[in-house]
């Protein structure tokens, strides 16, 4: 018997390929009637879920069948790119203009010290310079890989996200990876949409399809037997026109109702999947890299000009050599020259142009994205990180963000009595009938799905926390959700929405066989729709505006002041004397009947059954941490859904208000006299002629912006008011939210960011960062690493600077002074590698401290190169050329700096000891140096504040001076060195201290005013299309992005367009 069944499974599935499934959701097919006739030549949807080992009731029966589905049908892993090998990293590094260059050189330079000295020395220095780039490219290329598998992963955390599906007749939530062709998938307002189904149960269901259409207009859904049960000459009319169908694609968004669908394509089968496998794509630059593209390009020239000059001085002197008949015009000493000189003026432009700058950032980027993970930030775009540095102002949501989002039912007004405390106790106080009531417009009323642990006997609220806990509630008086939905006597349901704060079900009411109508909602909406209430043992009595009045006055408002949200729960039961008596039990009439009702017709004129406040906790850590905002000058705002008196008596808590004074005029404001006093929104024109959105009243905003701290009873369109208006007066906005039509204030924000446990699908969809405990705290958390990465770049900055200038000014000097420079090629292509990769290492993963949130944020217009890392640039490079101009031309004469006997006789500089001593000094003070840039501010004059906090920086430190004194005293004839004496050691360290020591006389002496005074950089922004065409850019290497994503559009492009015009509407 196992045995046929299990051949009647894979028939009914051999039935089926991926493409029949994937061809339903081609838009020319849905328009035009052929998807809906294949539906119905496949058994309808019935027949459909049967032939996928399926039920539309029950969904998939077993593992065994998730599993046979995931099989035969993909499963739904996201669509990535195919990682970059480390091969095709090291062949991009290759990409560098100028270490081609330089490697063409090298062999040059072989062969003619091949020729000049035989095979068994000559082809020394050549190979030490292809080592010495190999070294570069190999440990560049190991940078990005690992760099490139970190944020590999963090898109994958991204991916991650919960469901719920109905498997074996229960509905369970799982991990959206986990969906398979075959599963009923519960959906509702604000869900995005990873697969392609096809909606088999629902009502009102709205969606968002111009992700994939183009088309921004609302696209209503309907459920497959609906759609089929129309005449076909009205369903082809609605179809044509994009009004009904009951195909769900991938990529959309649900606007409005909650549904069920049959999934039918999952993963890269879906029509999303086929175009991510097209436009997957790194991220682009961030601004901060586009500002720092203008100071590598002001660097470069600068590097390039000395370059030019150093290499026609070495042309003079040698010209001067010729013309005094020391070296011969036509011999292969000349060339041998020619080439060296060639190699030093490339080598100048390949330490010169900061090629670190970019790298730093993504390190400092990947390193902070990481860690801010731990925290509970999830990044979504890498900019964000670095614009929260600049957050001056954050516009907060209540619910669970600064509260715990842990609700619960402390008080109940029901029957003319407020119960508090002892809420799950009075079940026998109450009238049977009243109980009834309350609970199961609870039950009908939502879209939870709170589970109790059968160990513990405690809930697991998922789903809307609020209605969690109403349903909770409800289970206590001994009525579960469960046998109230799904239930066939649900004859429509209105969910709830920003504007109507309220929900309403229609289901069939046996006692009368018509209609009765359930609504909760916000108190104060609910409550002035009502005519009649419940009172004592369950008689309903008139209610009169006074009567309304007196309930606000005395119960929603004293609640609303003890920080309780407040529900009513209504109803009202439909006159069946008002339609013919044959509807009367016949749920298909009724449910045509309630369907052509008007929303607002069909819950007015309500009973008022019960107030329920539900009491959300405070977390414990967000006063501190507004305290905190407060201190590093950011203004915290809260704008919530709830009324004024709960928005302040919860404000106050927090501390976003002071609780020992009573608001002031503005500080406190309810959305509608918000937007009404600021005049709404208007429609300009920019400079470009393009359409922008203002505030209507620019002076009363000005007034209310620099006061109010709390809007209460606030829409999705009020937070966007207030959002655009604060961008418009230079403030740099981060916005929470966690609905979808939060989505518009979310995007217009510097950095939105969406809760990632409460969130719809469509706000995370539209945020910049992911708050995956949707804690406030986790807000001060990616405000001090955004505050930590500009500080790391800054560091890194002064660090590479003081280096460029000391080798750009000792390398000139050289060349005009000595005939040559006294860097060799290897040895500068070391001091790159020191001043770029070993850097970034260093400096772009310092850890943030609490003196970050200190101090008043960055400010858009603010120069990444300040006045006190002008001092330190300047200072420390002073010192360095002033030491390693002693060192060439003042040393000799107090110390003997003779050749070693071992080295006489071979091919080395007659003032080798001299050049090593030089260039020891020279790597041992950029390491000192790199200690004392590790301060950023004025009054630290201890350069070694927190020196214990980045075991990293001191590995690389350490790391860099064993491989130094390696050359020095082994390097020998592959680097032109002489070893040193312990001496000559002590010497080079005492002067790498002395930077330390000089820079922090340079603190005290220089006033701070008169640092105010010097820019060297104008650091102009490059645009992300202009940044291929800077200087710096040209010279070197491209970034990896750049260069990967110029490779693949214009093939992409053509794909692209392909897959659009046929997806098109017609």
């Amino acid at each position: 018997m196992k045995y046929q069944q299990q051949q009647d499974i894979e028939g009914r599935l051999s039935l089926l390929s991926v493409e029949d499934l994937t061809d339903l959701f081609i838009l020319n097919k849905i328009n035009d009637g052929q998807s809906m006739n294949k539906v119905k030549s496949l058994g309808d949807d019935y027949g459909l879920a049967r032939k996928l080992n399926s039920d539309i009731k029950q969904g998939l029966g077993t593992e065994a069948d998730v599993q046979r589905n995931r099989e035969s049908f993909g499963d739904n892993i996201p669509v990535e790119k195919e990682p970059t090998t480390l091969c095709e990293l090291i062949m991009e590094c290759l990409e560098d203009t100028m270490l081609r260059i330089l490697l063409l050189a090298a062999l040059v330079s072989t062969v003619i010290g091949i020729i000049n000295e035989g095979l068994a020395t000559g082809w020394t220095e050549g190979a030490t310079i292809f080592f010495a780039i190999f070294l570069i490219i190999s440990i560049t290329a190991g940078n990005n890989y690992l760099k490139e598998k970190q944020f590999r992963q963090l898109r994958r955390r991204l991916d991650d996200g919960k469901c719920q599906v109905i498997r074996g007749n229960k509905v369970t939530e799982i991990a959206t990876k986990d969906l398979v062709v075959g599963d009923i998938l519960l959906f509702n307002l604000g869900d995005l949409f990873v697969v392609d189904g096809l909606m088999i149960q629902g009502s009102a269901v709205k969606m968002d399809e111009s992700a994939m259409t183009g088309e921004s207009d609302e696209i209503k859904k309907l459920p497959y037997q609906e759609m089929a049960q129309q005449k076909q000459q009205q369903l082809n009319q609605d179809a044509a026109r994009g009004h009904t169908s009951p195909f769900l694609i991938s990529g959309t968004k649900c606007l409005d109702g909650t549904a069920q669908m049959l999934v039918l394509a999952v993963g890269q089968n879906t029509i999303s999947g086929q175009l991510k496998k097209l436009l997957i794509q790194d991220n682009p630059p961030t601004p901060l890299q586009q500002k720092l593209e203008g100071v590598a390009s002001d660097i470069g020239k600068l590097g390039v000009i000395v370059s030019i000059f150093t290499f026609f001085a070495l042309m003079g002197h040698l010209g001067y050599d010729i013309y005094l008949g020391q070296i011969q015009f036509k011999s292969l000493k000349t060339l041998q020259v020619i080439v060296e000189s060639f190699m030093i003026s490339v080598t100048i432009i390949v330490v010169a142009v900061p090629e670190g700058l970019p790298l730093a950032v993504t390190i400092a980027l990947a390193y902070s994205v990481g860690k801010m993970k731990d925290e509970q930030n999830l990044v979504k775009n890498l900019s964000s990180c670095e614009i929260m540095g600049g957050a001056n102002n954050i516009c907060s949501d209540k619910t669970g963000t600064l509260t715990q989002n842990i609700m619960q039912v402390t008080a109940l007004y029901v029957e003319r009595n407020t119960i508090q405390n002892d809420v799950h106790t009075i079940k026998s106080k109450l009238n049977k009938n009243t109980v009834e009531l309350m609970c199961e417009s609870i039950c009908y009323n939502s879209n939870a799905f709170p589970q109790k642990d059968k160990v513990t006997n405690k809930w697991i609220q998922i789903g809307n926390k609020t209605e969690c806990a109403l349903l909770e509630c409800a289970d206590n008086f001994n009525y579960n959700f469960s046998q109230y939905r799904p239930s066939d006597k649900i004859l429509r349901q209105i969910p709830f929405n920003s504007k109507r704060k309220k929900m309403s079900t229609a289901v069939y009411n046996p006692k009368t066989q018509f209609v009765r109508v359930y609504t909760k909602g916000a108190s104060e909406i609910v409550l002035n729709q009502c005519i009649k209430m419940v009172g004592a043992n369950g008689v309903e009595q008139l209610l009169d505006q006074n009567a309304r009045n007196q309930i606000y006055n005395d119960v929603i408002q004293k609640f609303a002041s003890e920080s309780l949200r407040t529900i009513a729960i209504a109803y009202r039961d439909l006159d069946p004397h008002s339609q013919n008596s044959s509807v009367l039990g016949q749920i298909p009439q009724l449910t045509k009947y309630t369907q052509s009702i008007q929303e607002d017709d069909l819950d007015k004129d309500l009973v008022l059954v019960a107030i329920a406040g539900i009491k959300d906790p405070i977390r414990p850590d967000v006063p501190n941490s507004i305290k905190q905002c407060h201190s590093s000058g950011v203004t915290v705002r809260m704008v919530t859904g709830d009324n004024i008196l709960t928005a302040t008596a919860i404000a106050k808590e927090c501390g976003i208000l002071q609780s020992n004074k009573q608001p002031g005029q503005y500080e406190v404001m309810e959305g509608k006299f918000f937007r009404e006093f600021v005049g709404g929104l208007k429609t300009s024109k920019d400079k470009d002629g393009n359409e922008i959105k203002e505030v209507g009243n620019k002076e009363n905003f000005k007034v209310v912006a620099r006061d109010m701290k709390v809007m209460a009873r606030a829409s999705p369109e009020d937070k966007y008011i207030l959002v655009t208006g604060l961008i418009a007066e230079g403030n740099v906005i981060a916005v929470t939210g966690d609905g979808t039509n939060d989505a518009p204030a979310l995007k217009k924000a510097d950095v939105g960011f969406a809760m990632g446990i409460t969130g719809s699908d469509v706000a995370k969809d539209a945020a910049d960062i992911i708050l995956l405990d949707d804690n406030f705290s986790s807000i001060i958390t990616a405000m001090k690493w955004g505050r930590n990465i500009y500080d790391c770049i800054r560091k890194f900055i002064q660090f590479q600077l003081t280096v460029n200038l000391v080798a750009l000014f000792m390398s000139f000097l050289g060349a005009v002074v000595l005939k040559e420079s006294p860097l060799n090629t290897i040895e500068m292509l070391w001091v790159n590698l020191i001043m770029d990769t070993f850097a970034s290492l260093a400096l772009a993963t310092e850890p943030p401290n609490i003196t970050v949130l200190e101090r008043q944020p960055y400010k858009r217009e603010d120069k990444i190169v300040s006045p006190t890392m002008n001092r330190t640039i300047v200072g420390g490079s002073v010192y360095q050329i002033a030491v390693l101009c002693g060192i060439l031309f003042v040393l000799p004469k107090y110390m003997d700096l003779s050749m070693p006997q071992e080295l006489e006789g071979q091919k080395f500089h007659k003032n080798v000891v001299q050049m090593s001593i030089f260039f020891q000094t020279f790597v041992v003070m950029q390491v000192f140096n790199s200690i004392t840039c590790r301060q950023l501010d004025y009054k630290t004059i201890n350069p070694f504040t927190n020196a214990c906090n980045n075991p990293l920086f001191w590995g690389v430190q350490t790391f860099t001076l064993i491989i130094q004194c390696i050359l020095i005293q082994y390097g020998g004839k592959f680097v032109k060195v002489s070893h040193l004496t312990v001496q000559q050691h002590i010497l080079c360290i005492g002067f790498g201290i002395g930077s330390i020591i000089f820079l922090a006389l340079v603190k005290l002496v220089i006033p701070e005013n008169f640092c105010q005074r010097v820019e060297l950089f104008r650091e102009d922004i490059i645009t992300e299309d202009k940044m291929d065409d800077t200087l710096a850019s040209r010279l070197r290497r491209k970034s990896t992005t750049r260069q990967r994503n110029r490779k693949t559009e214009n093939q992409d492009y053509v794909t692209v367009r392909s897959i659009q015009q046929s997806h098109q509407r017609m």
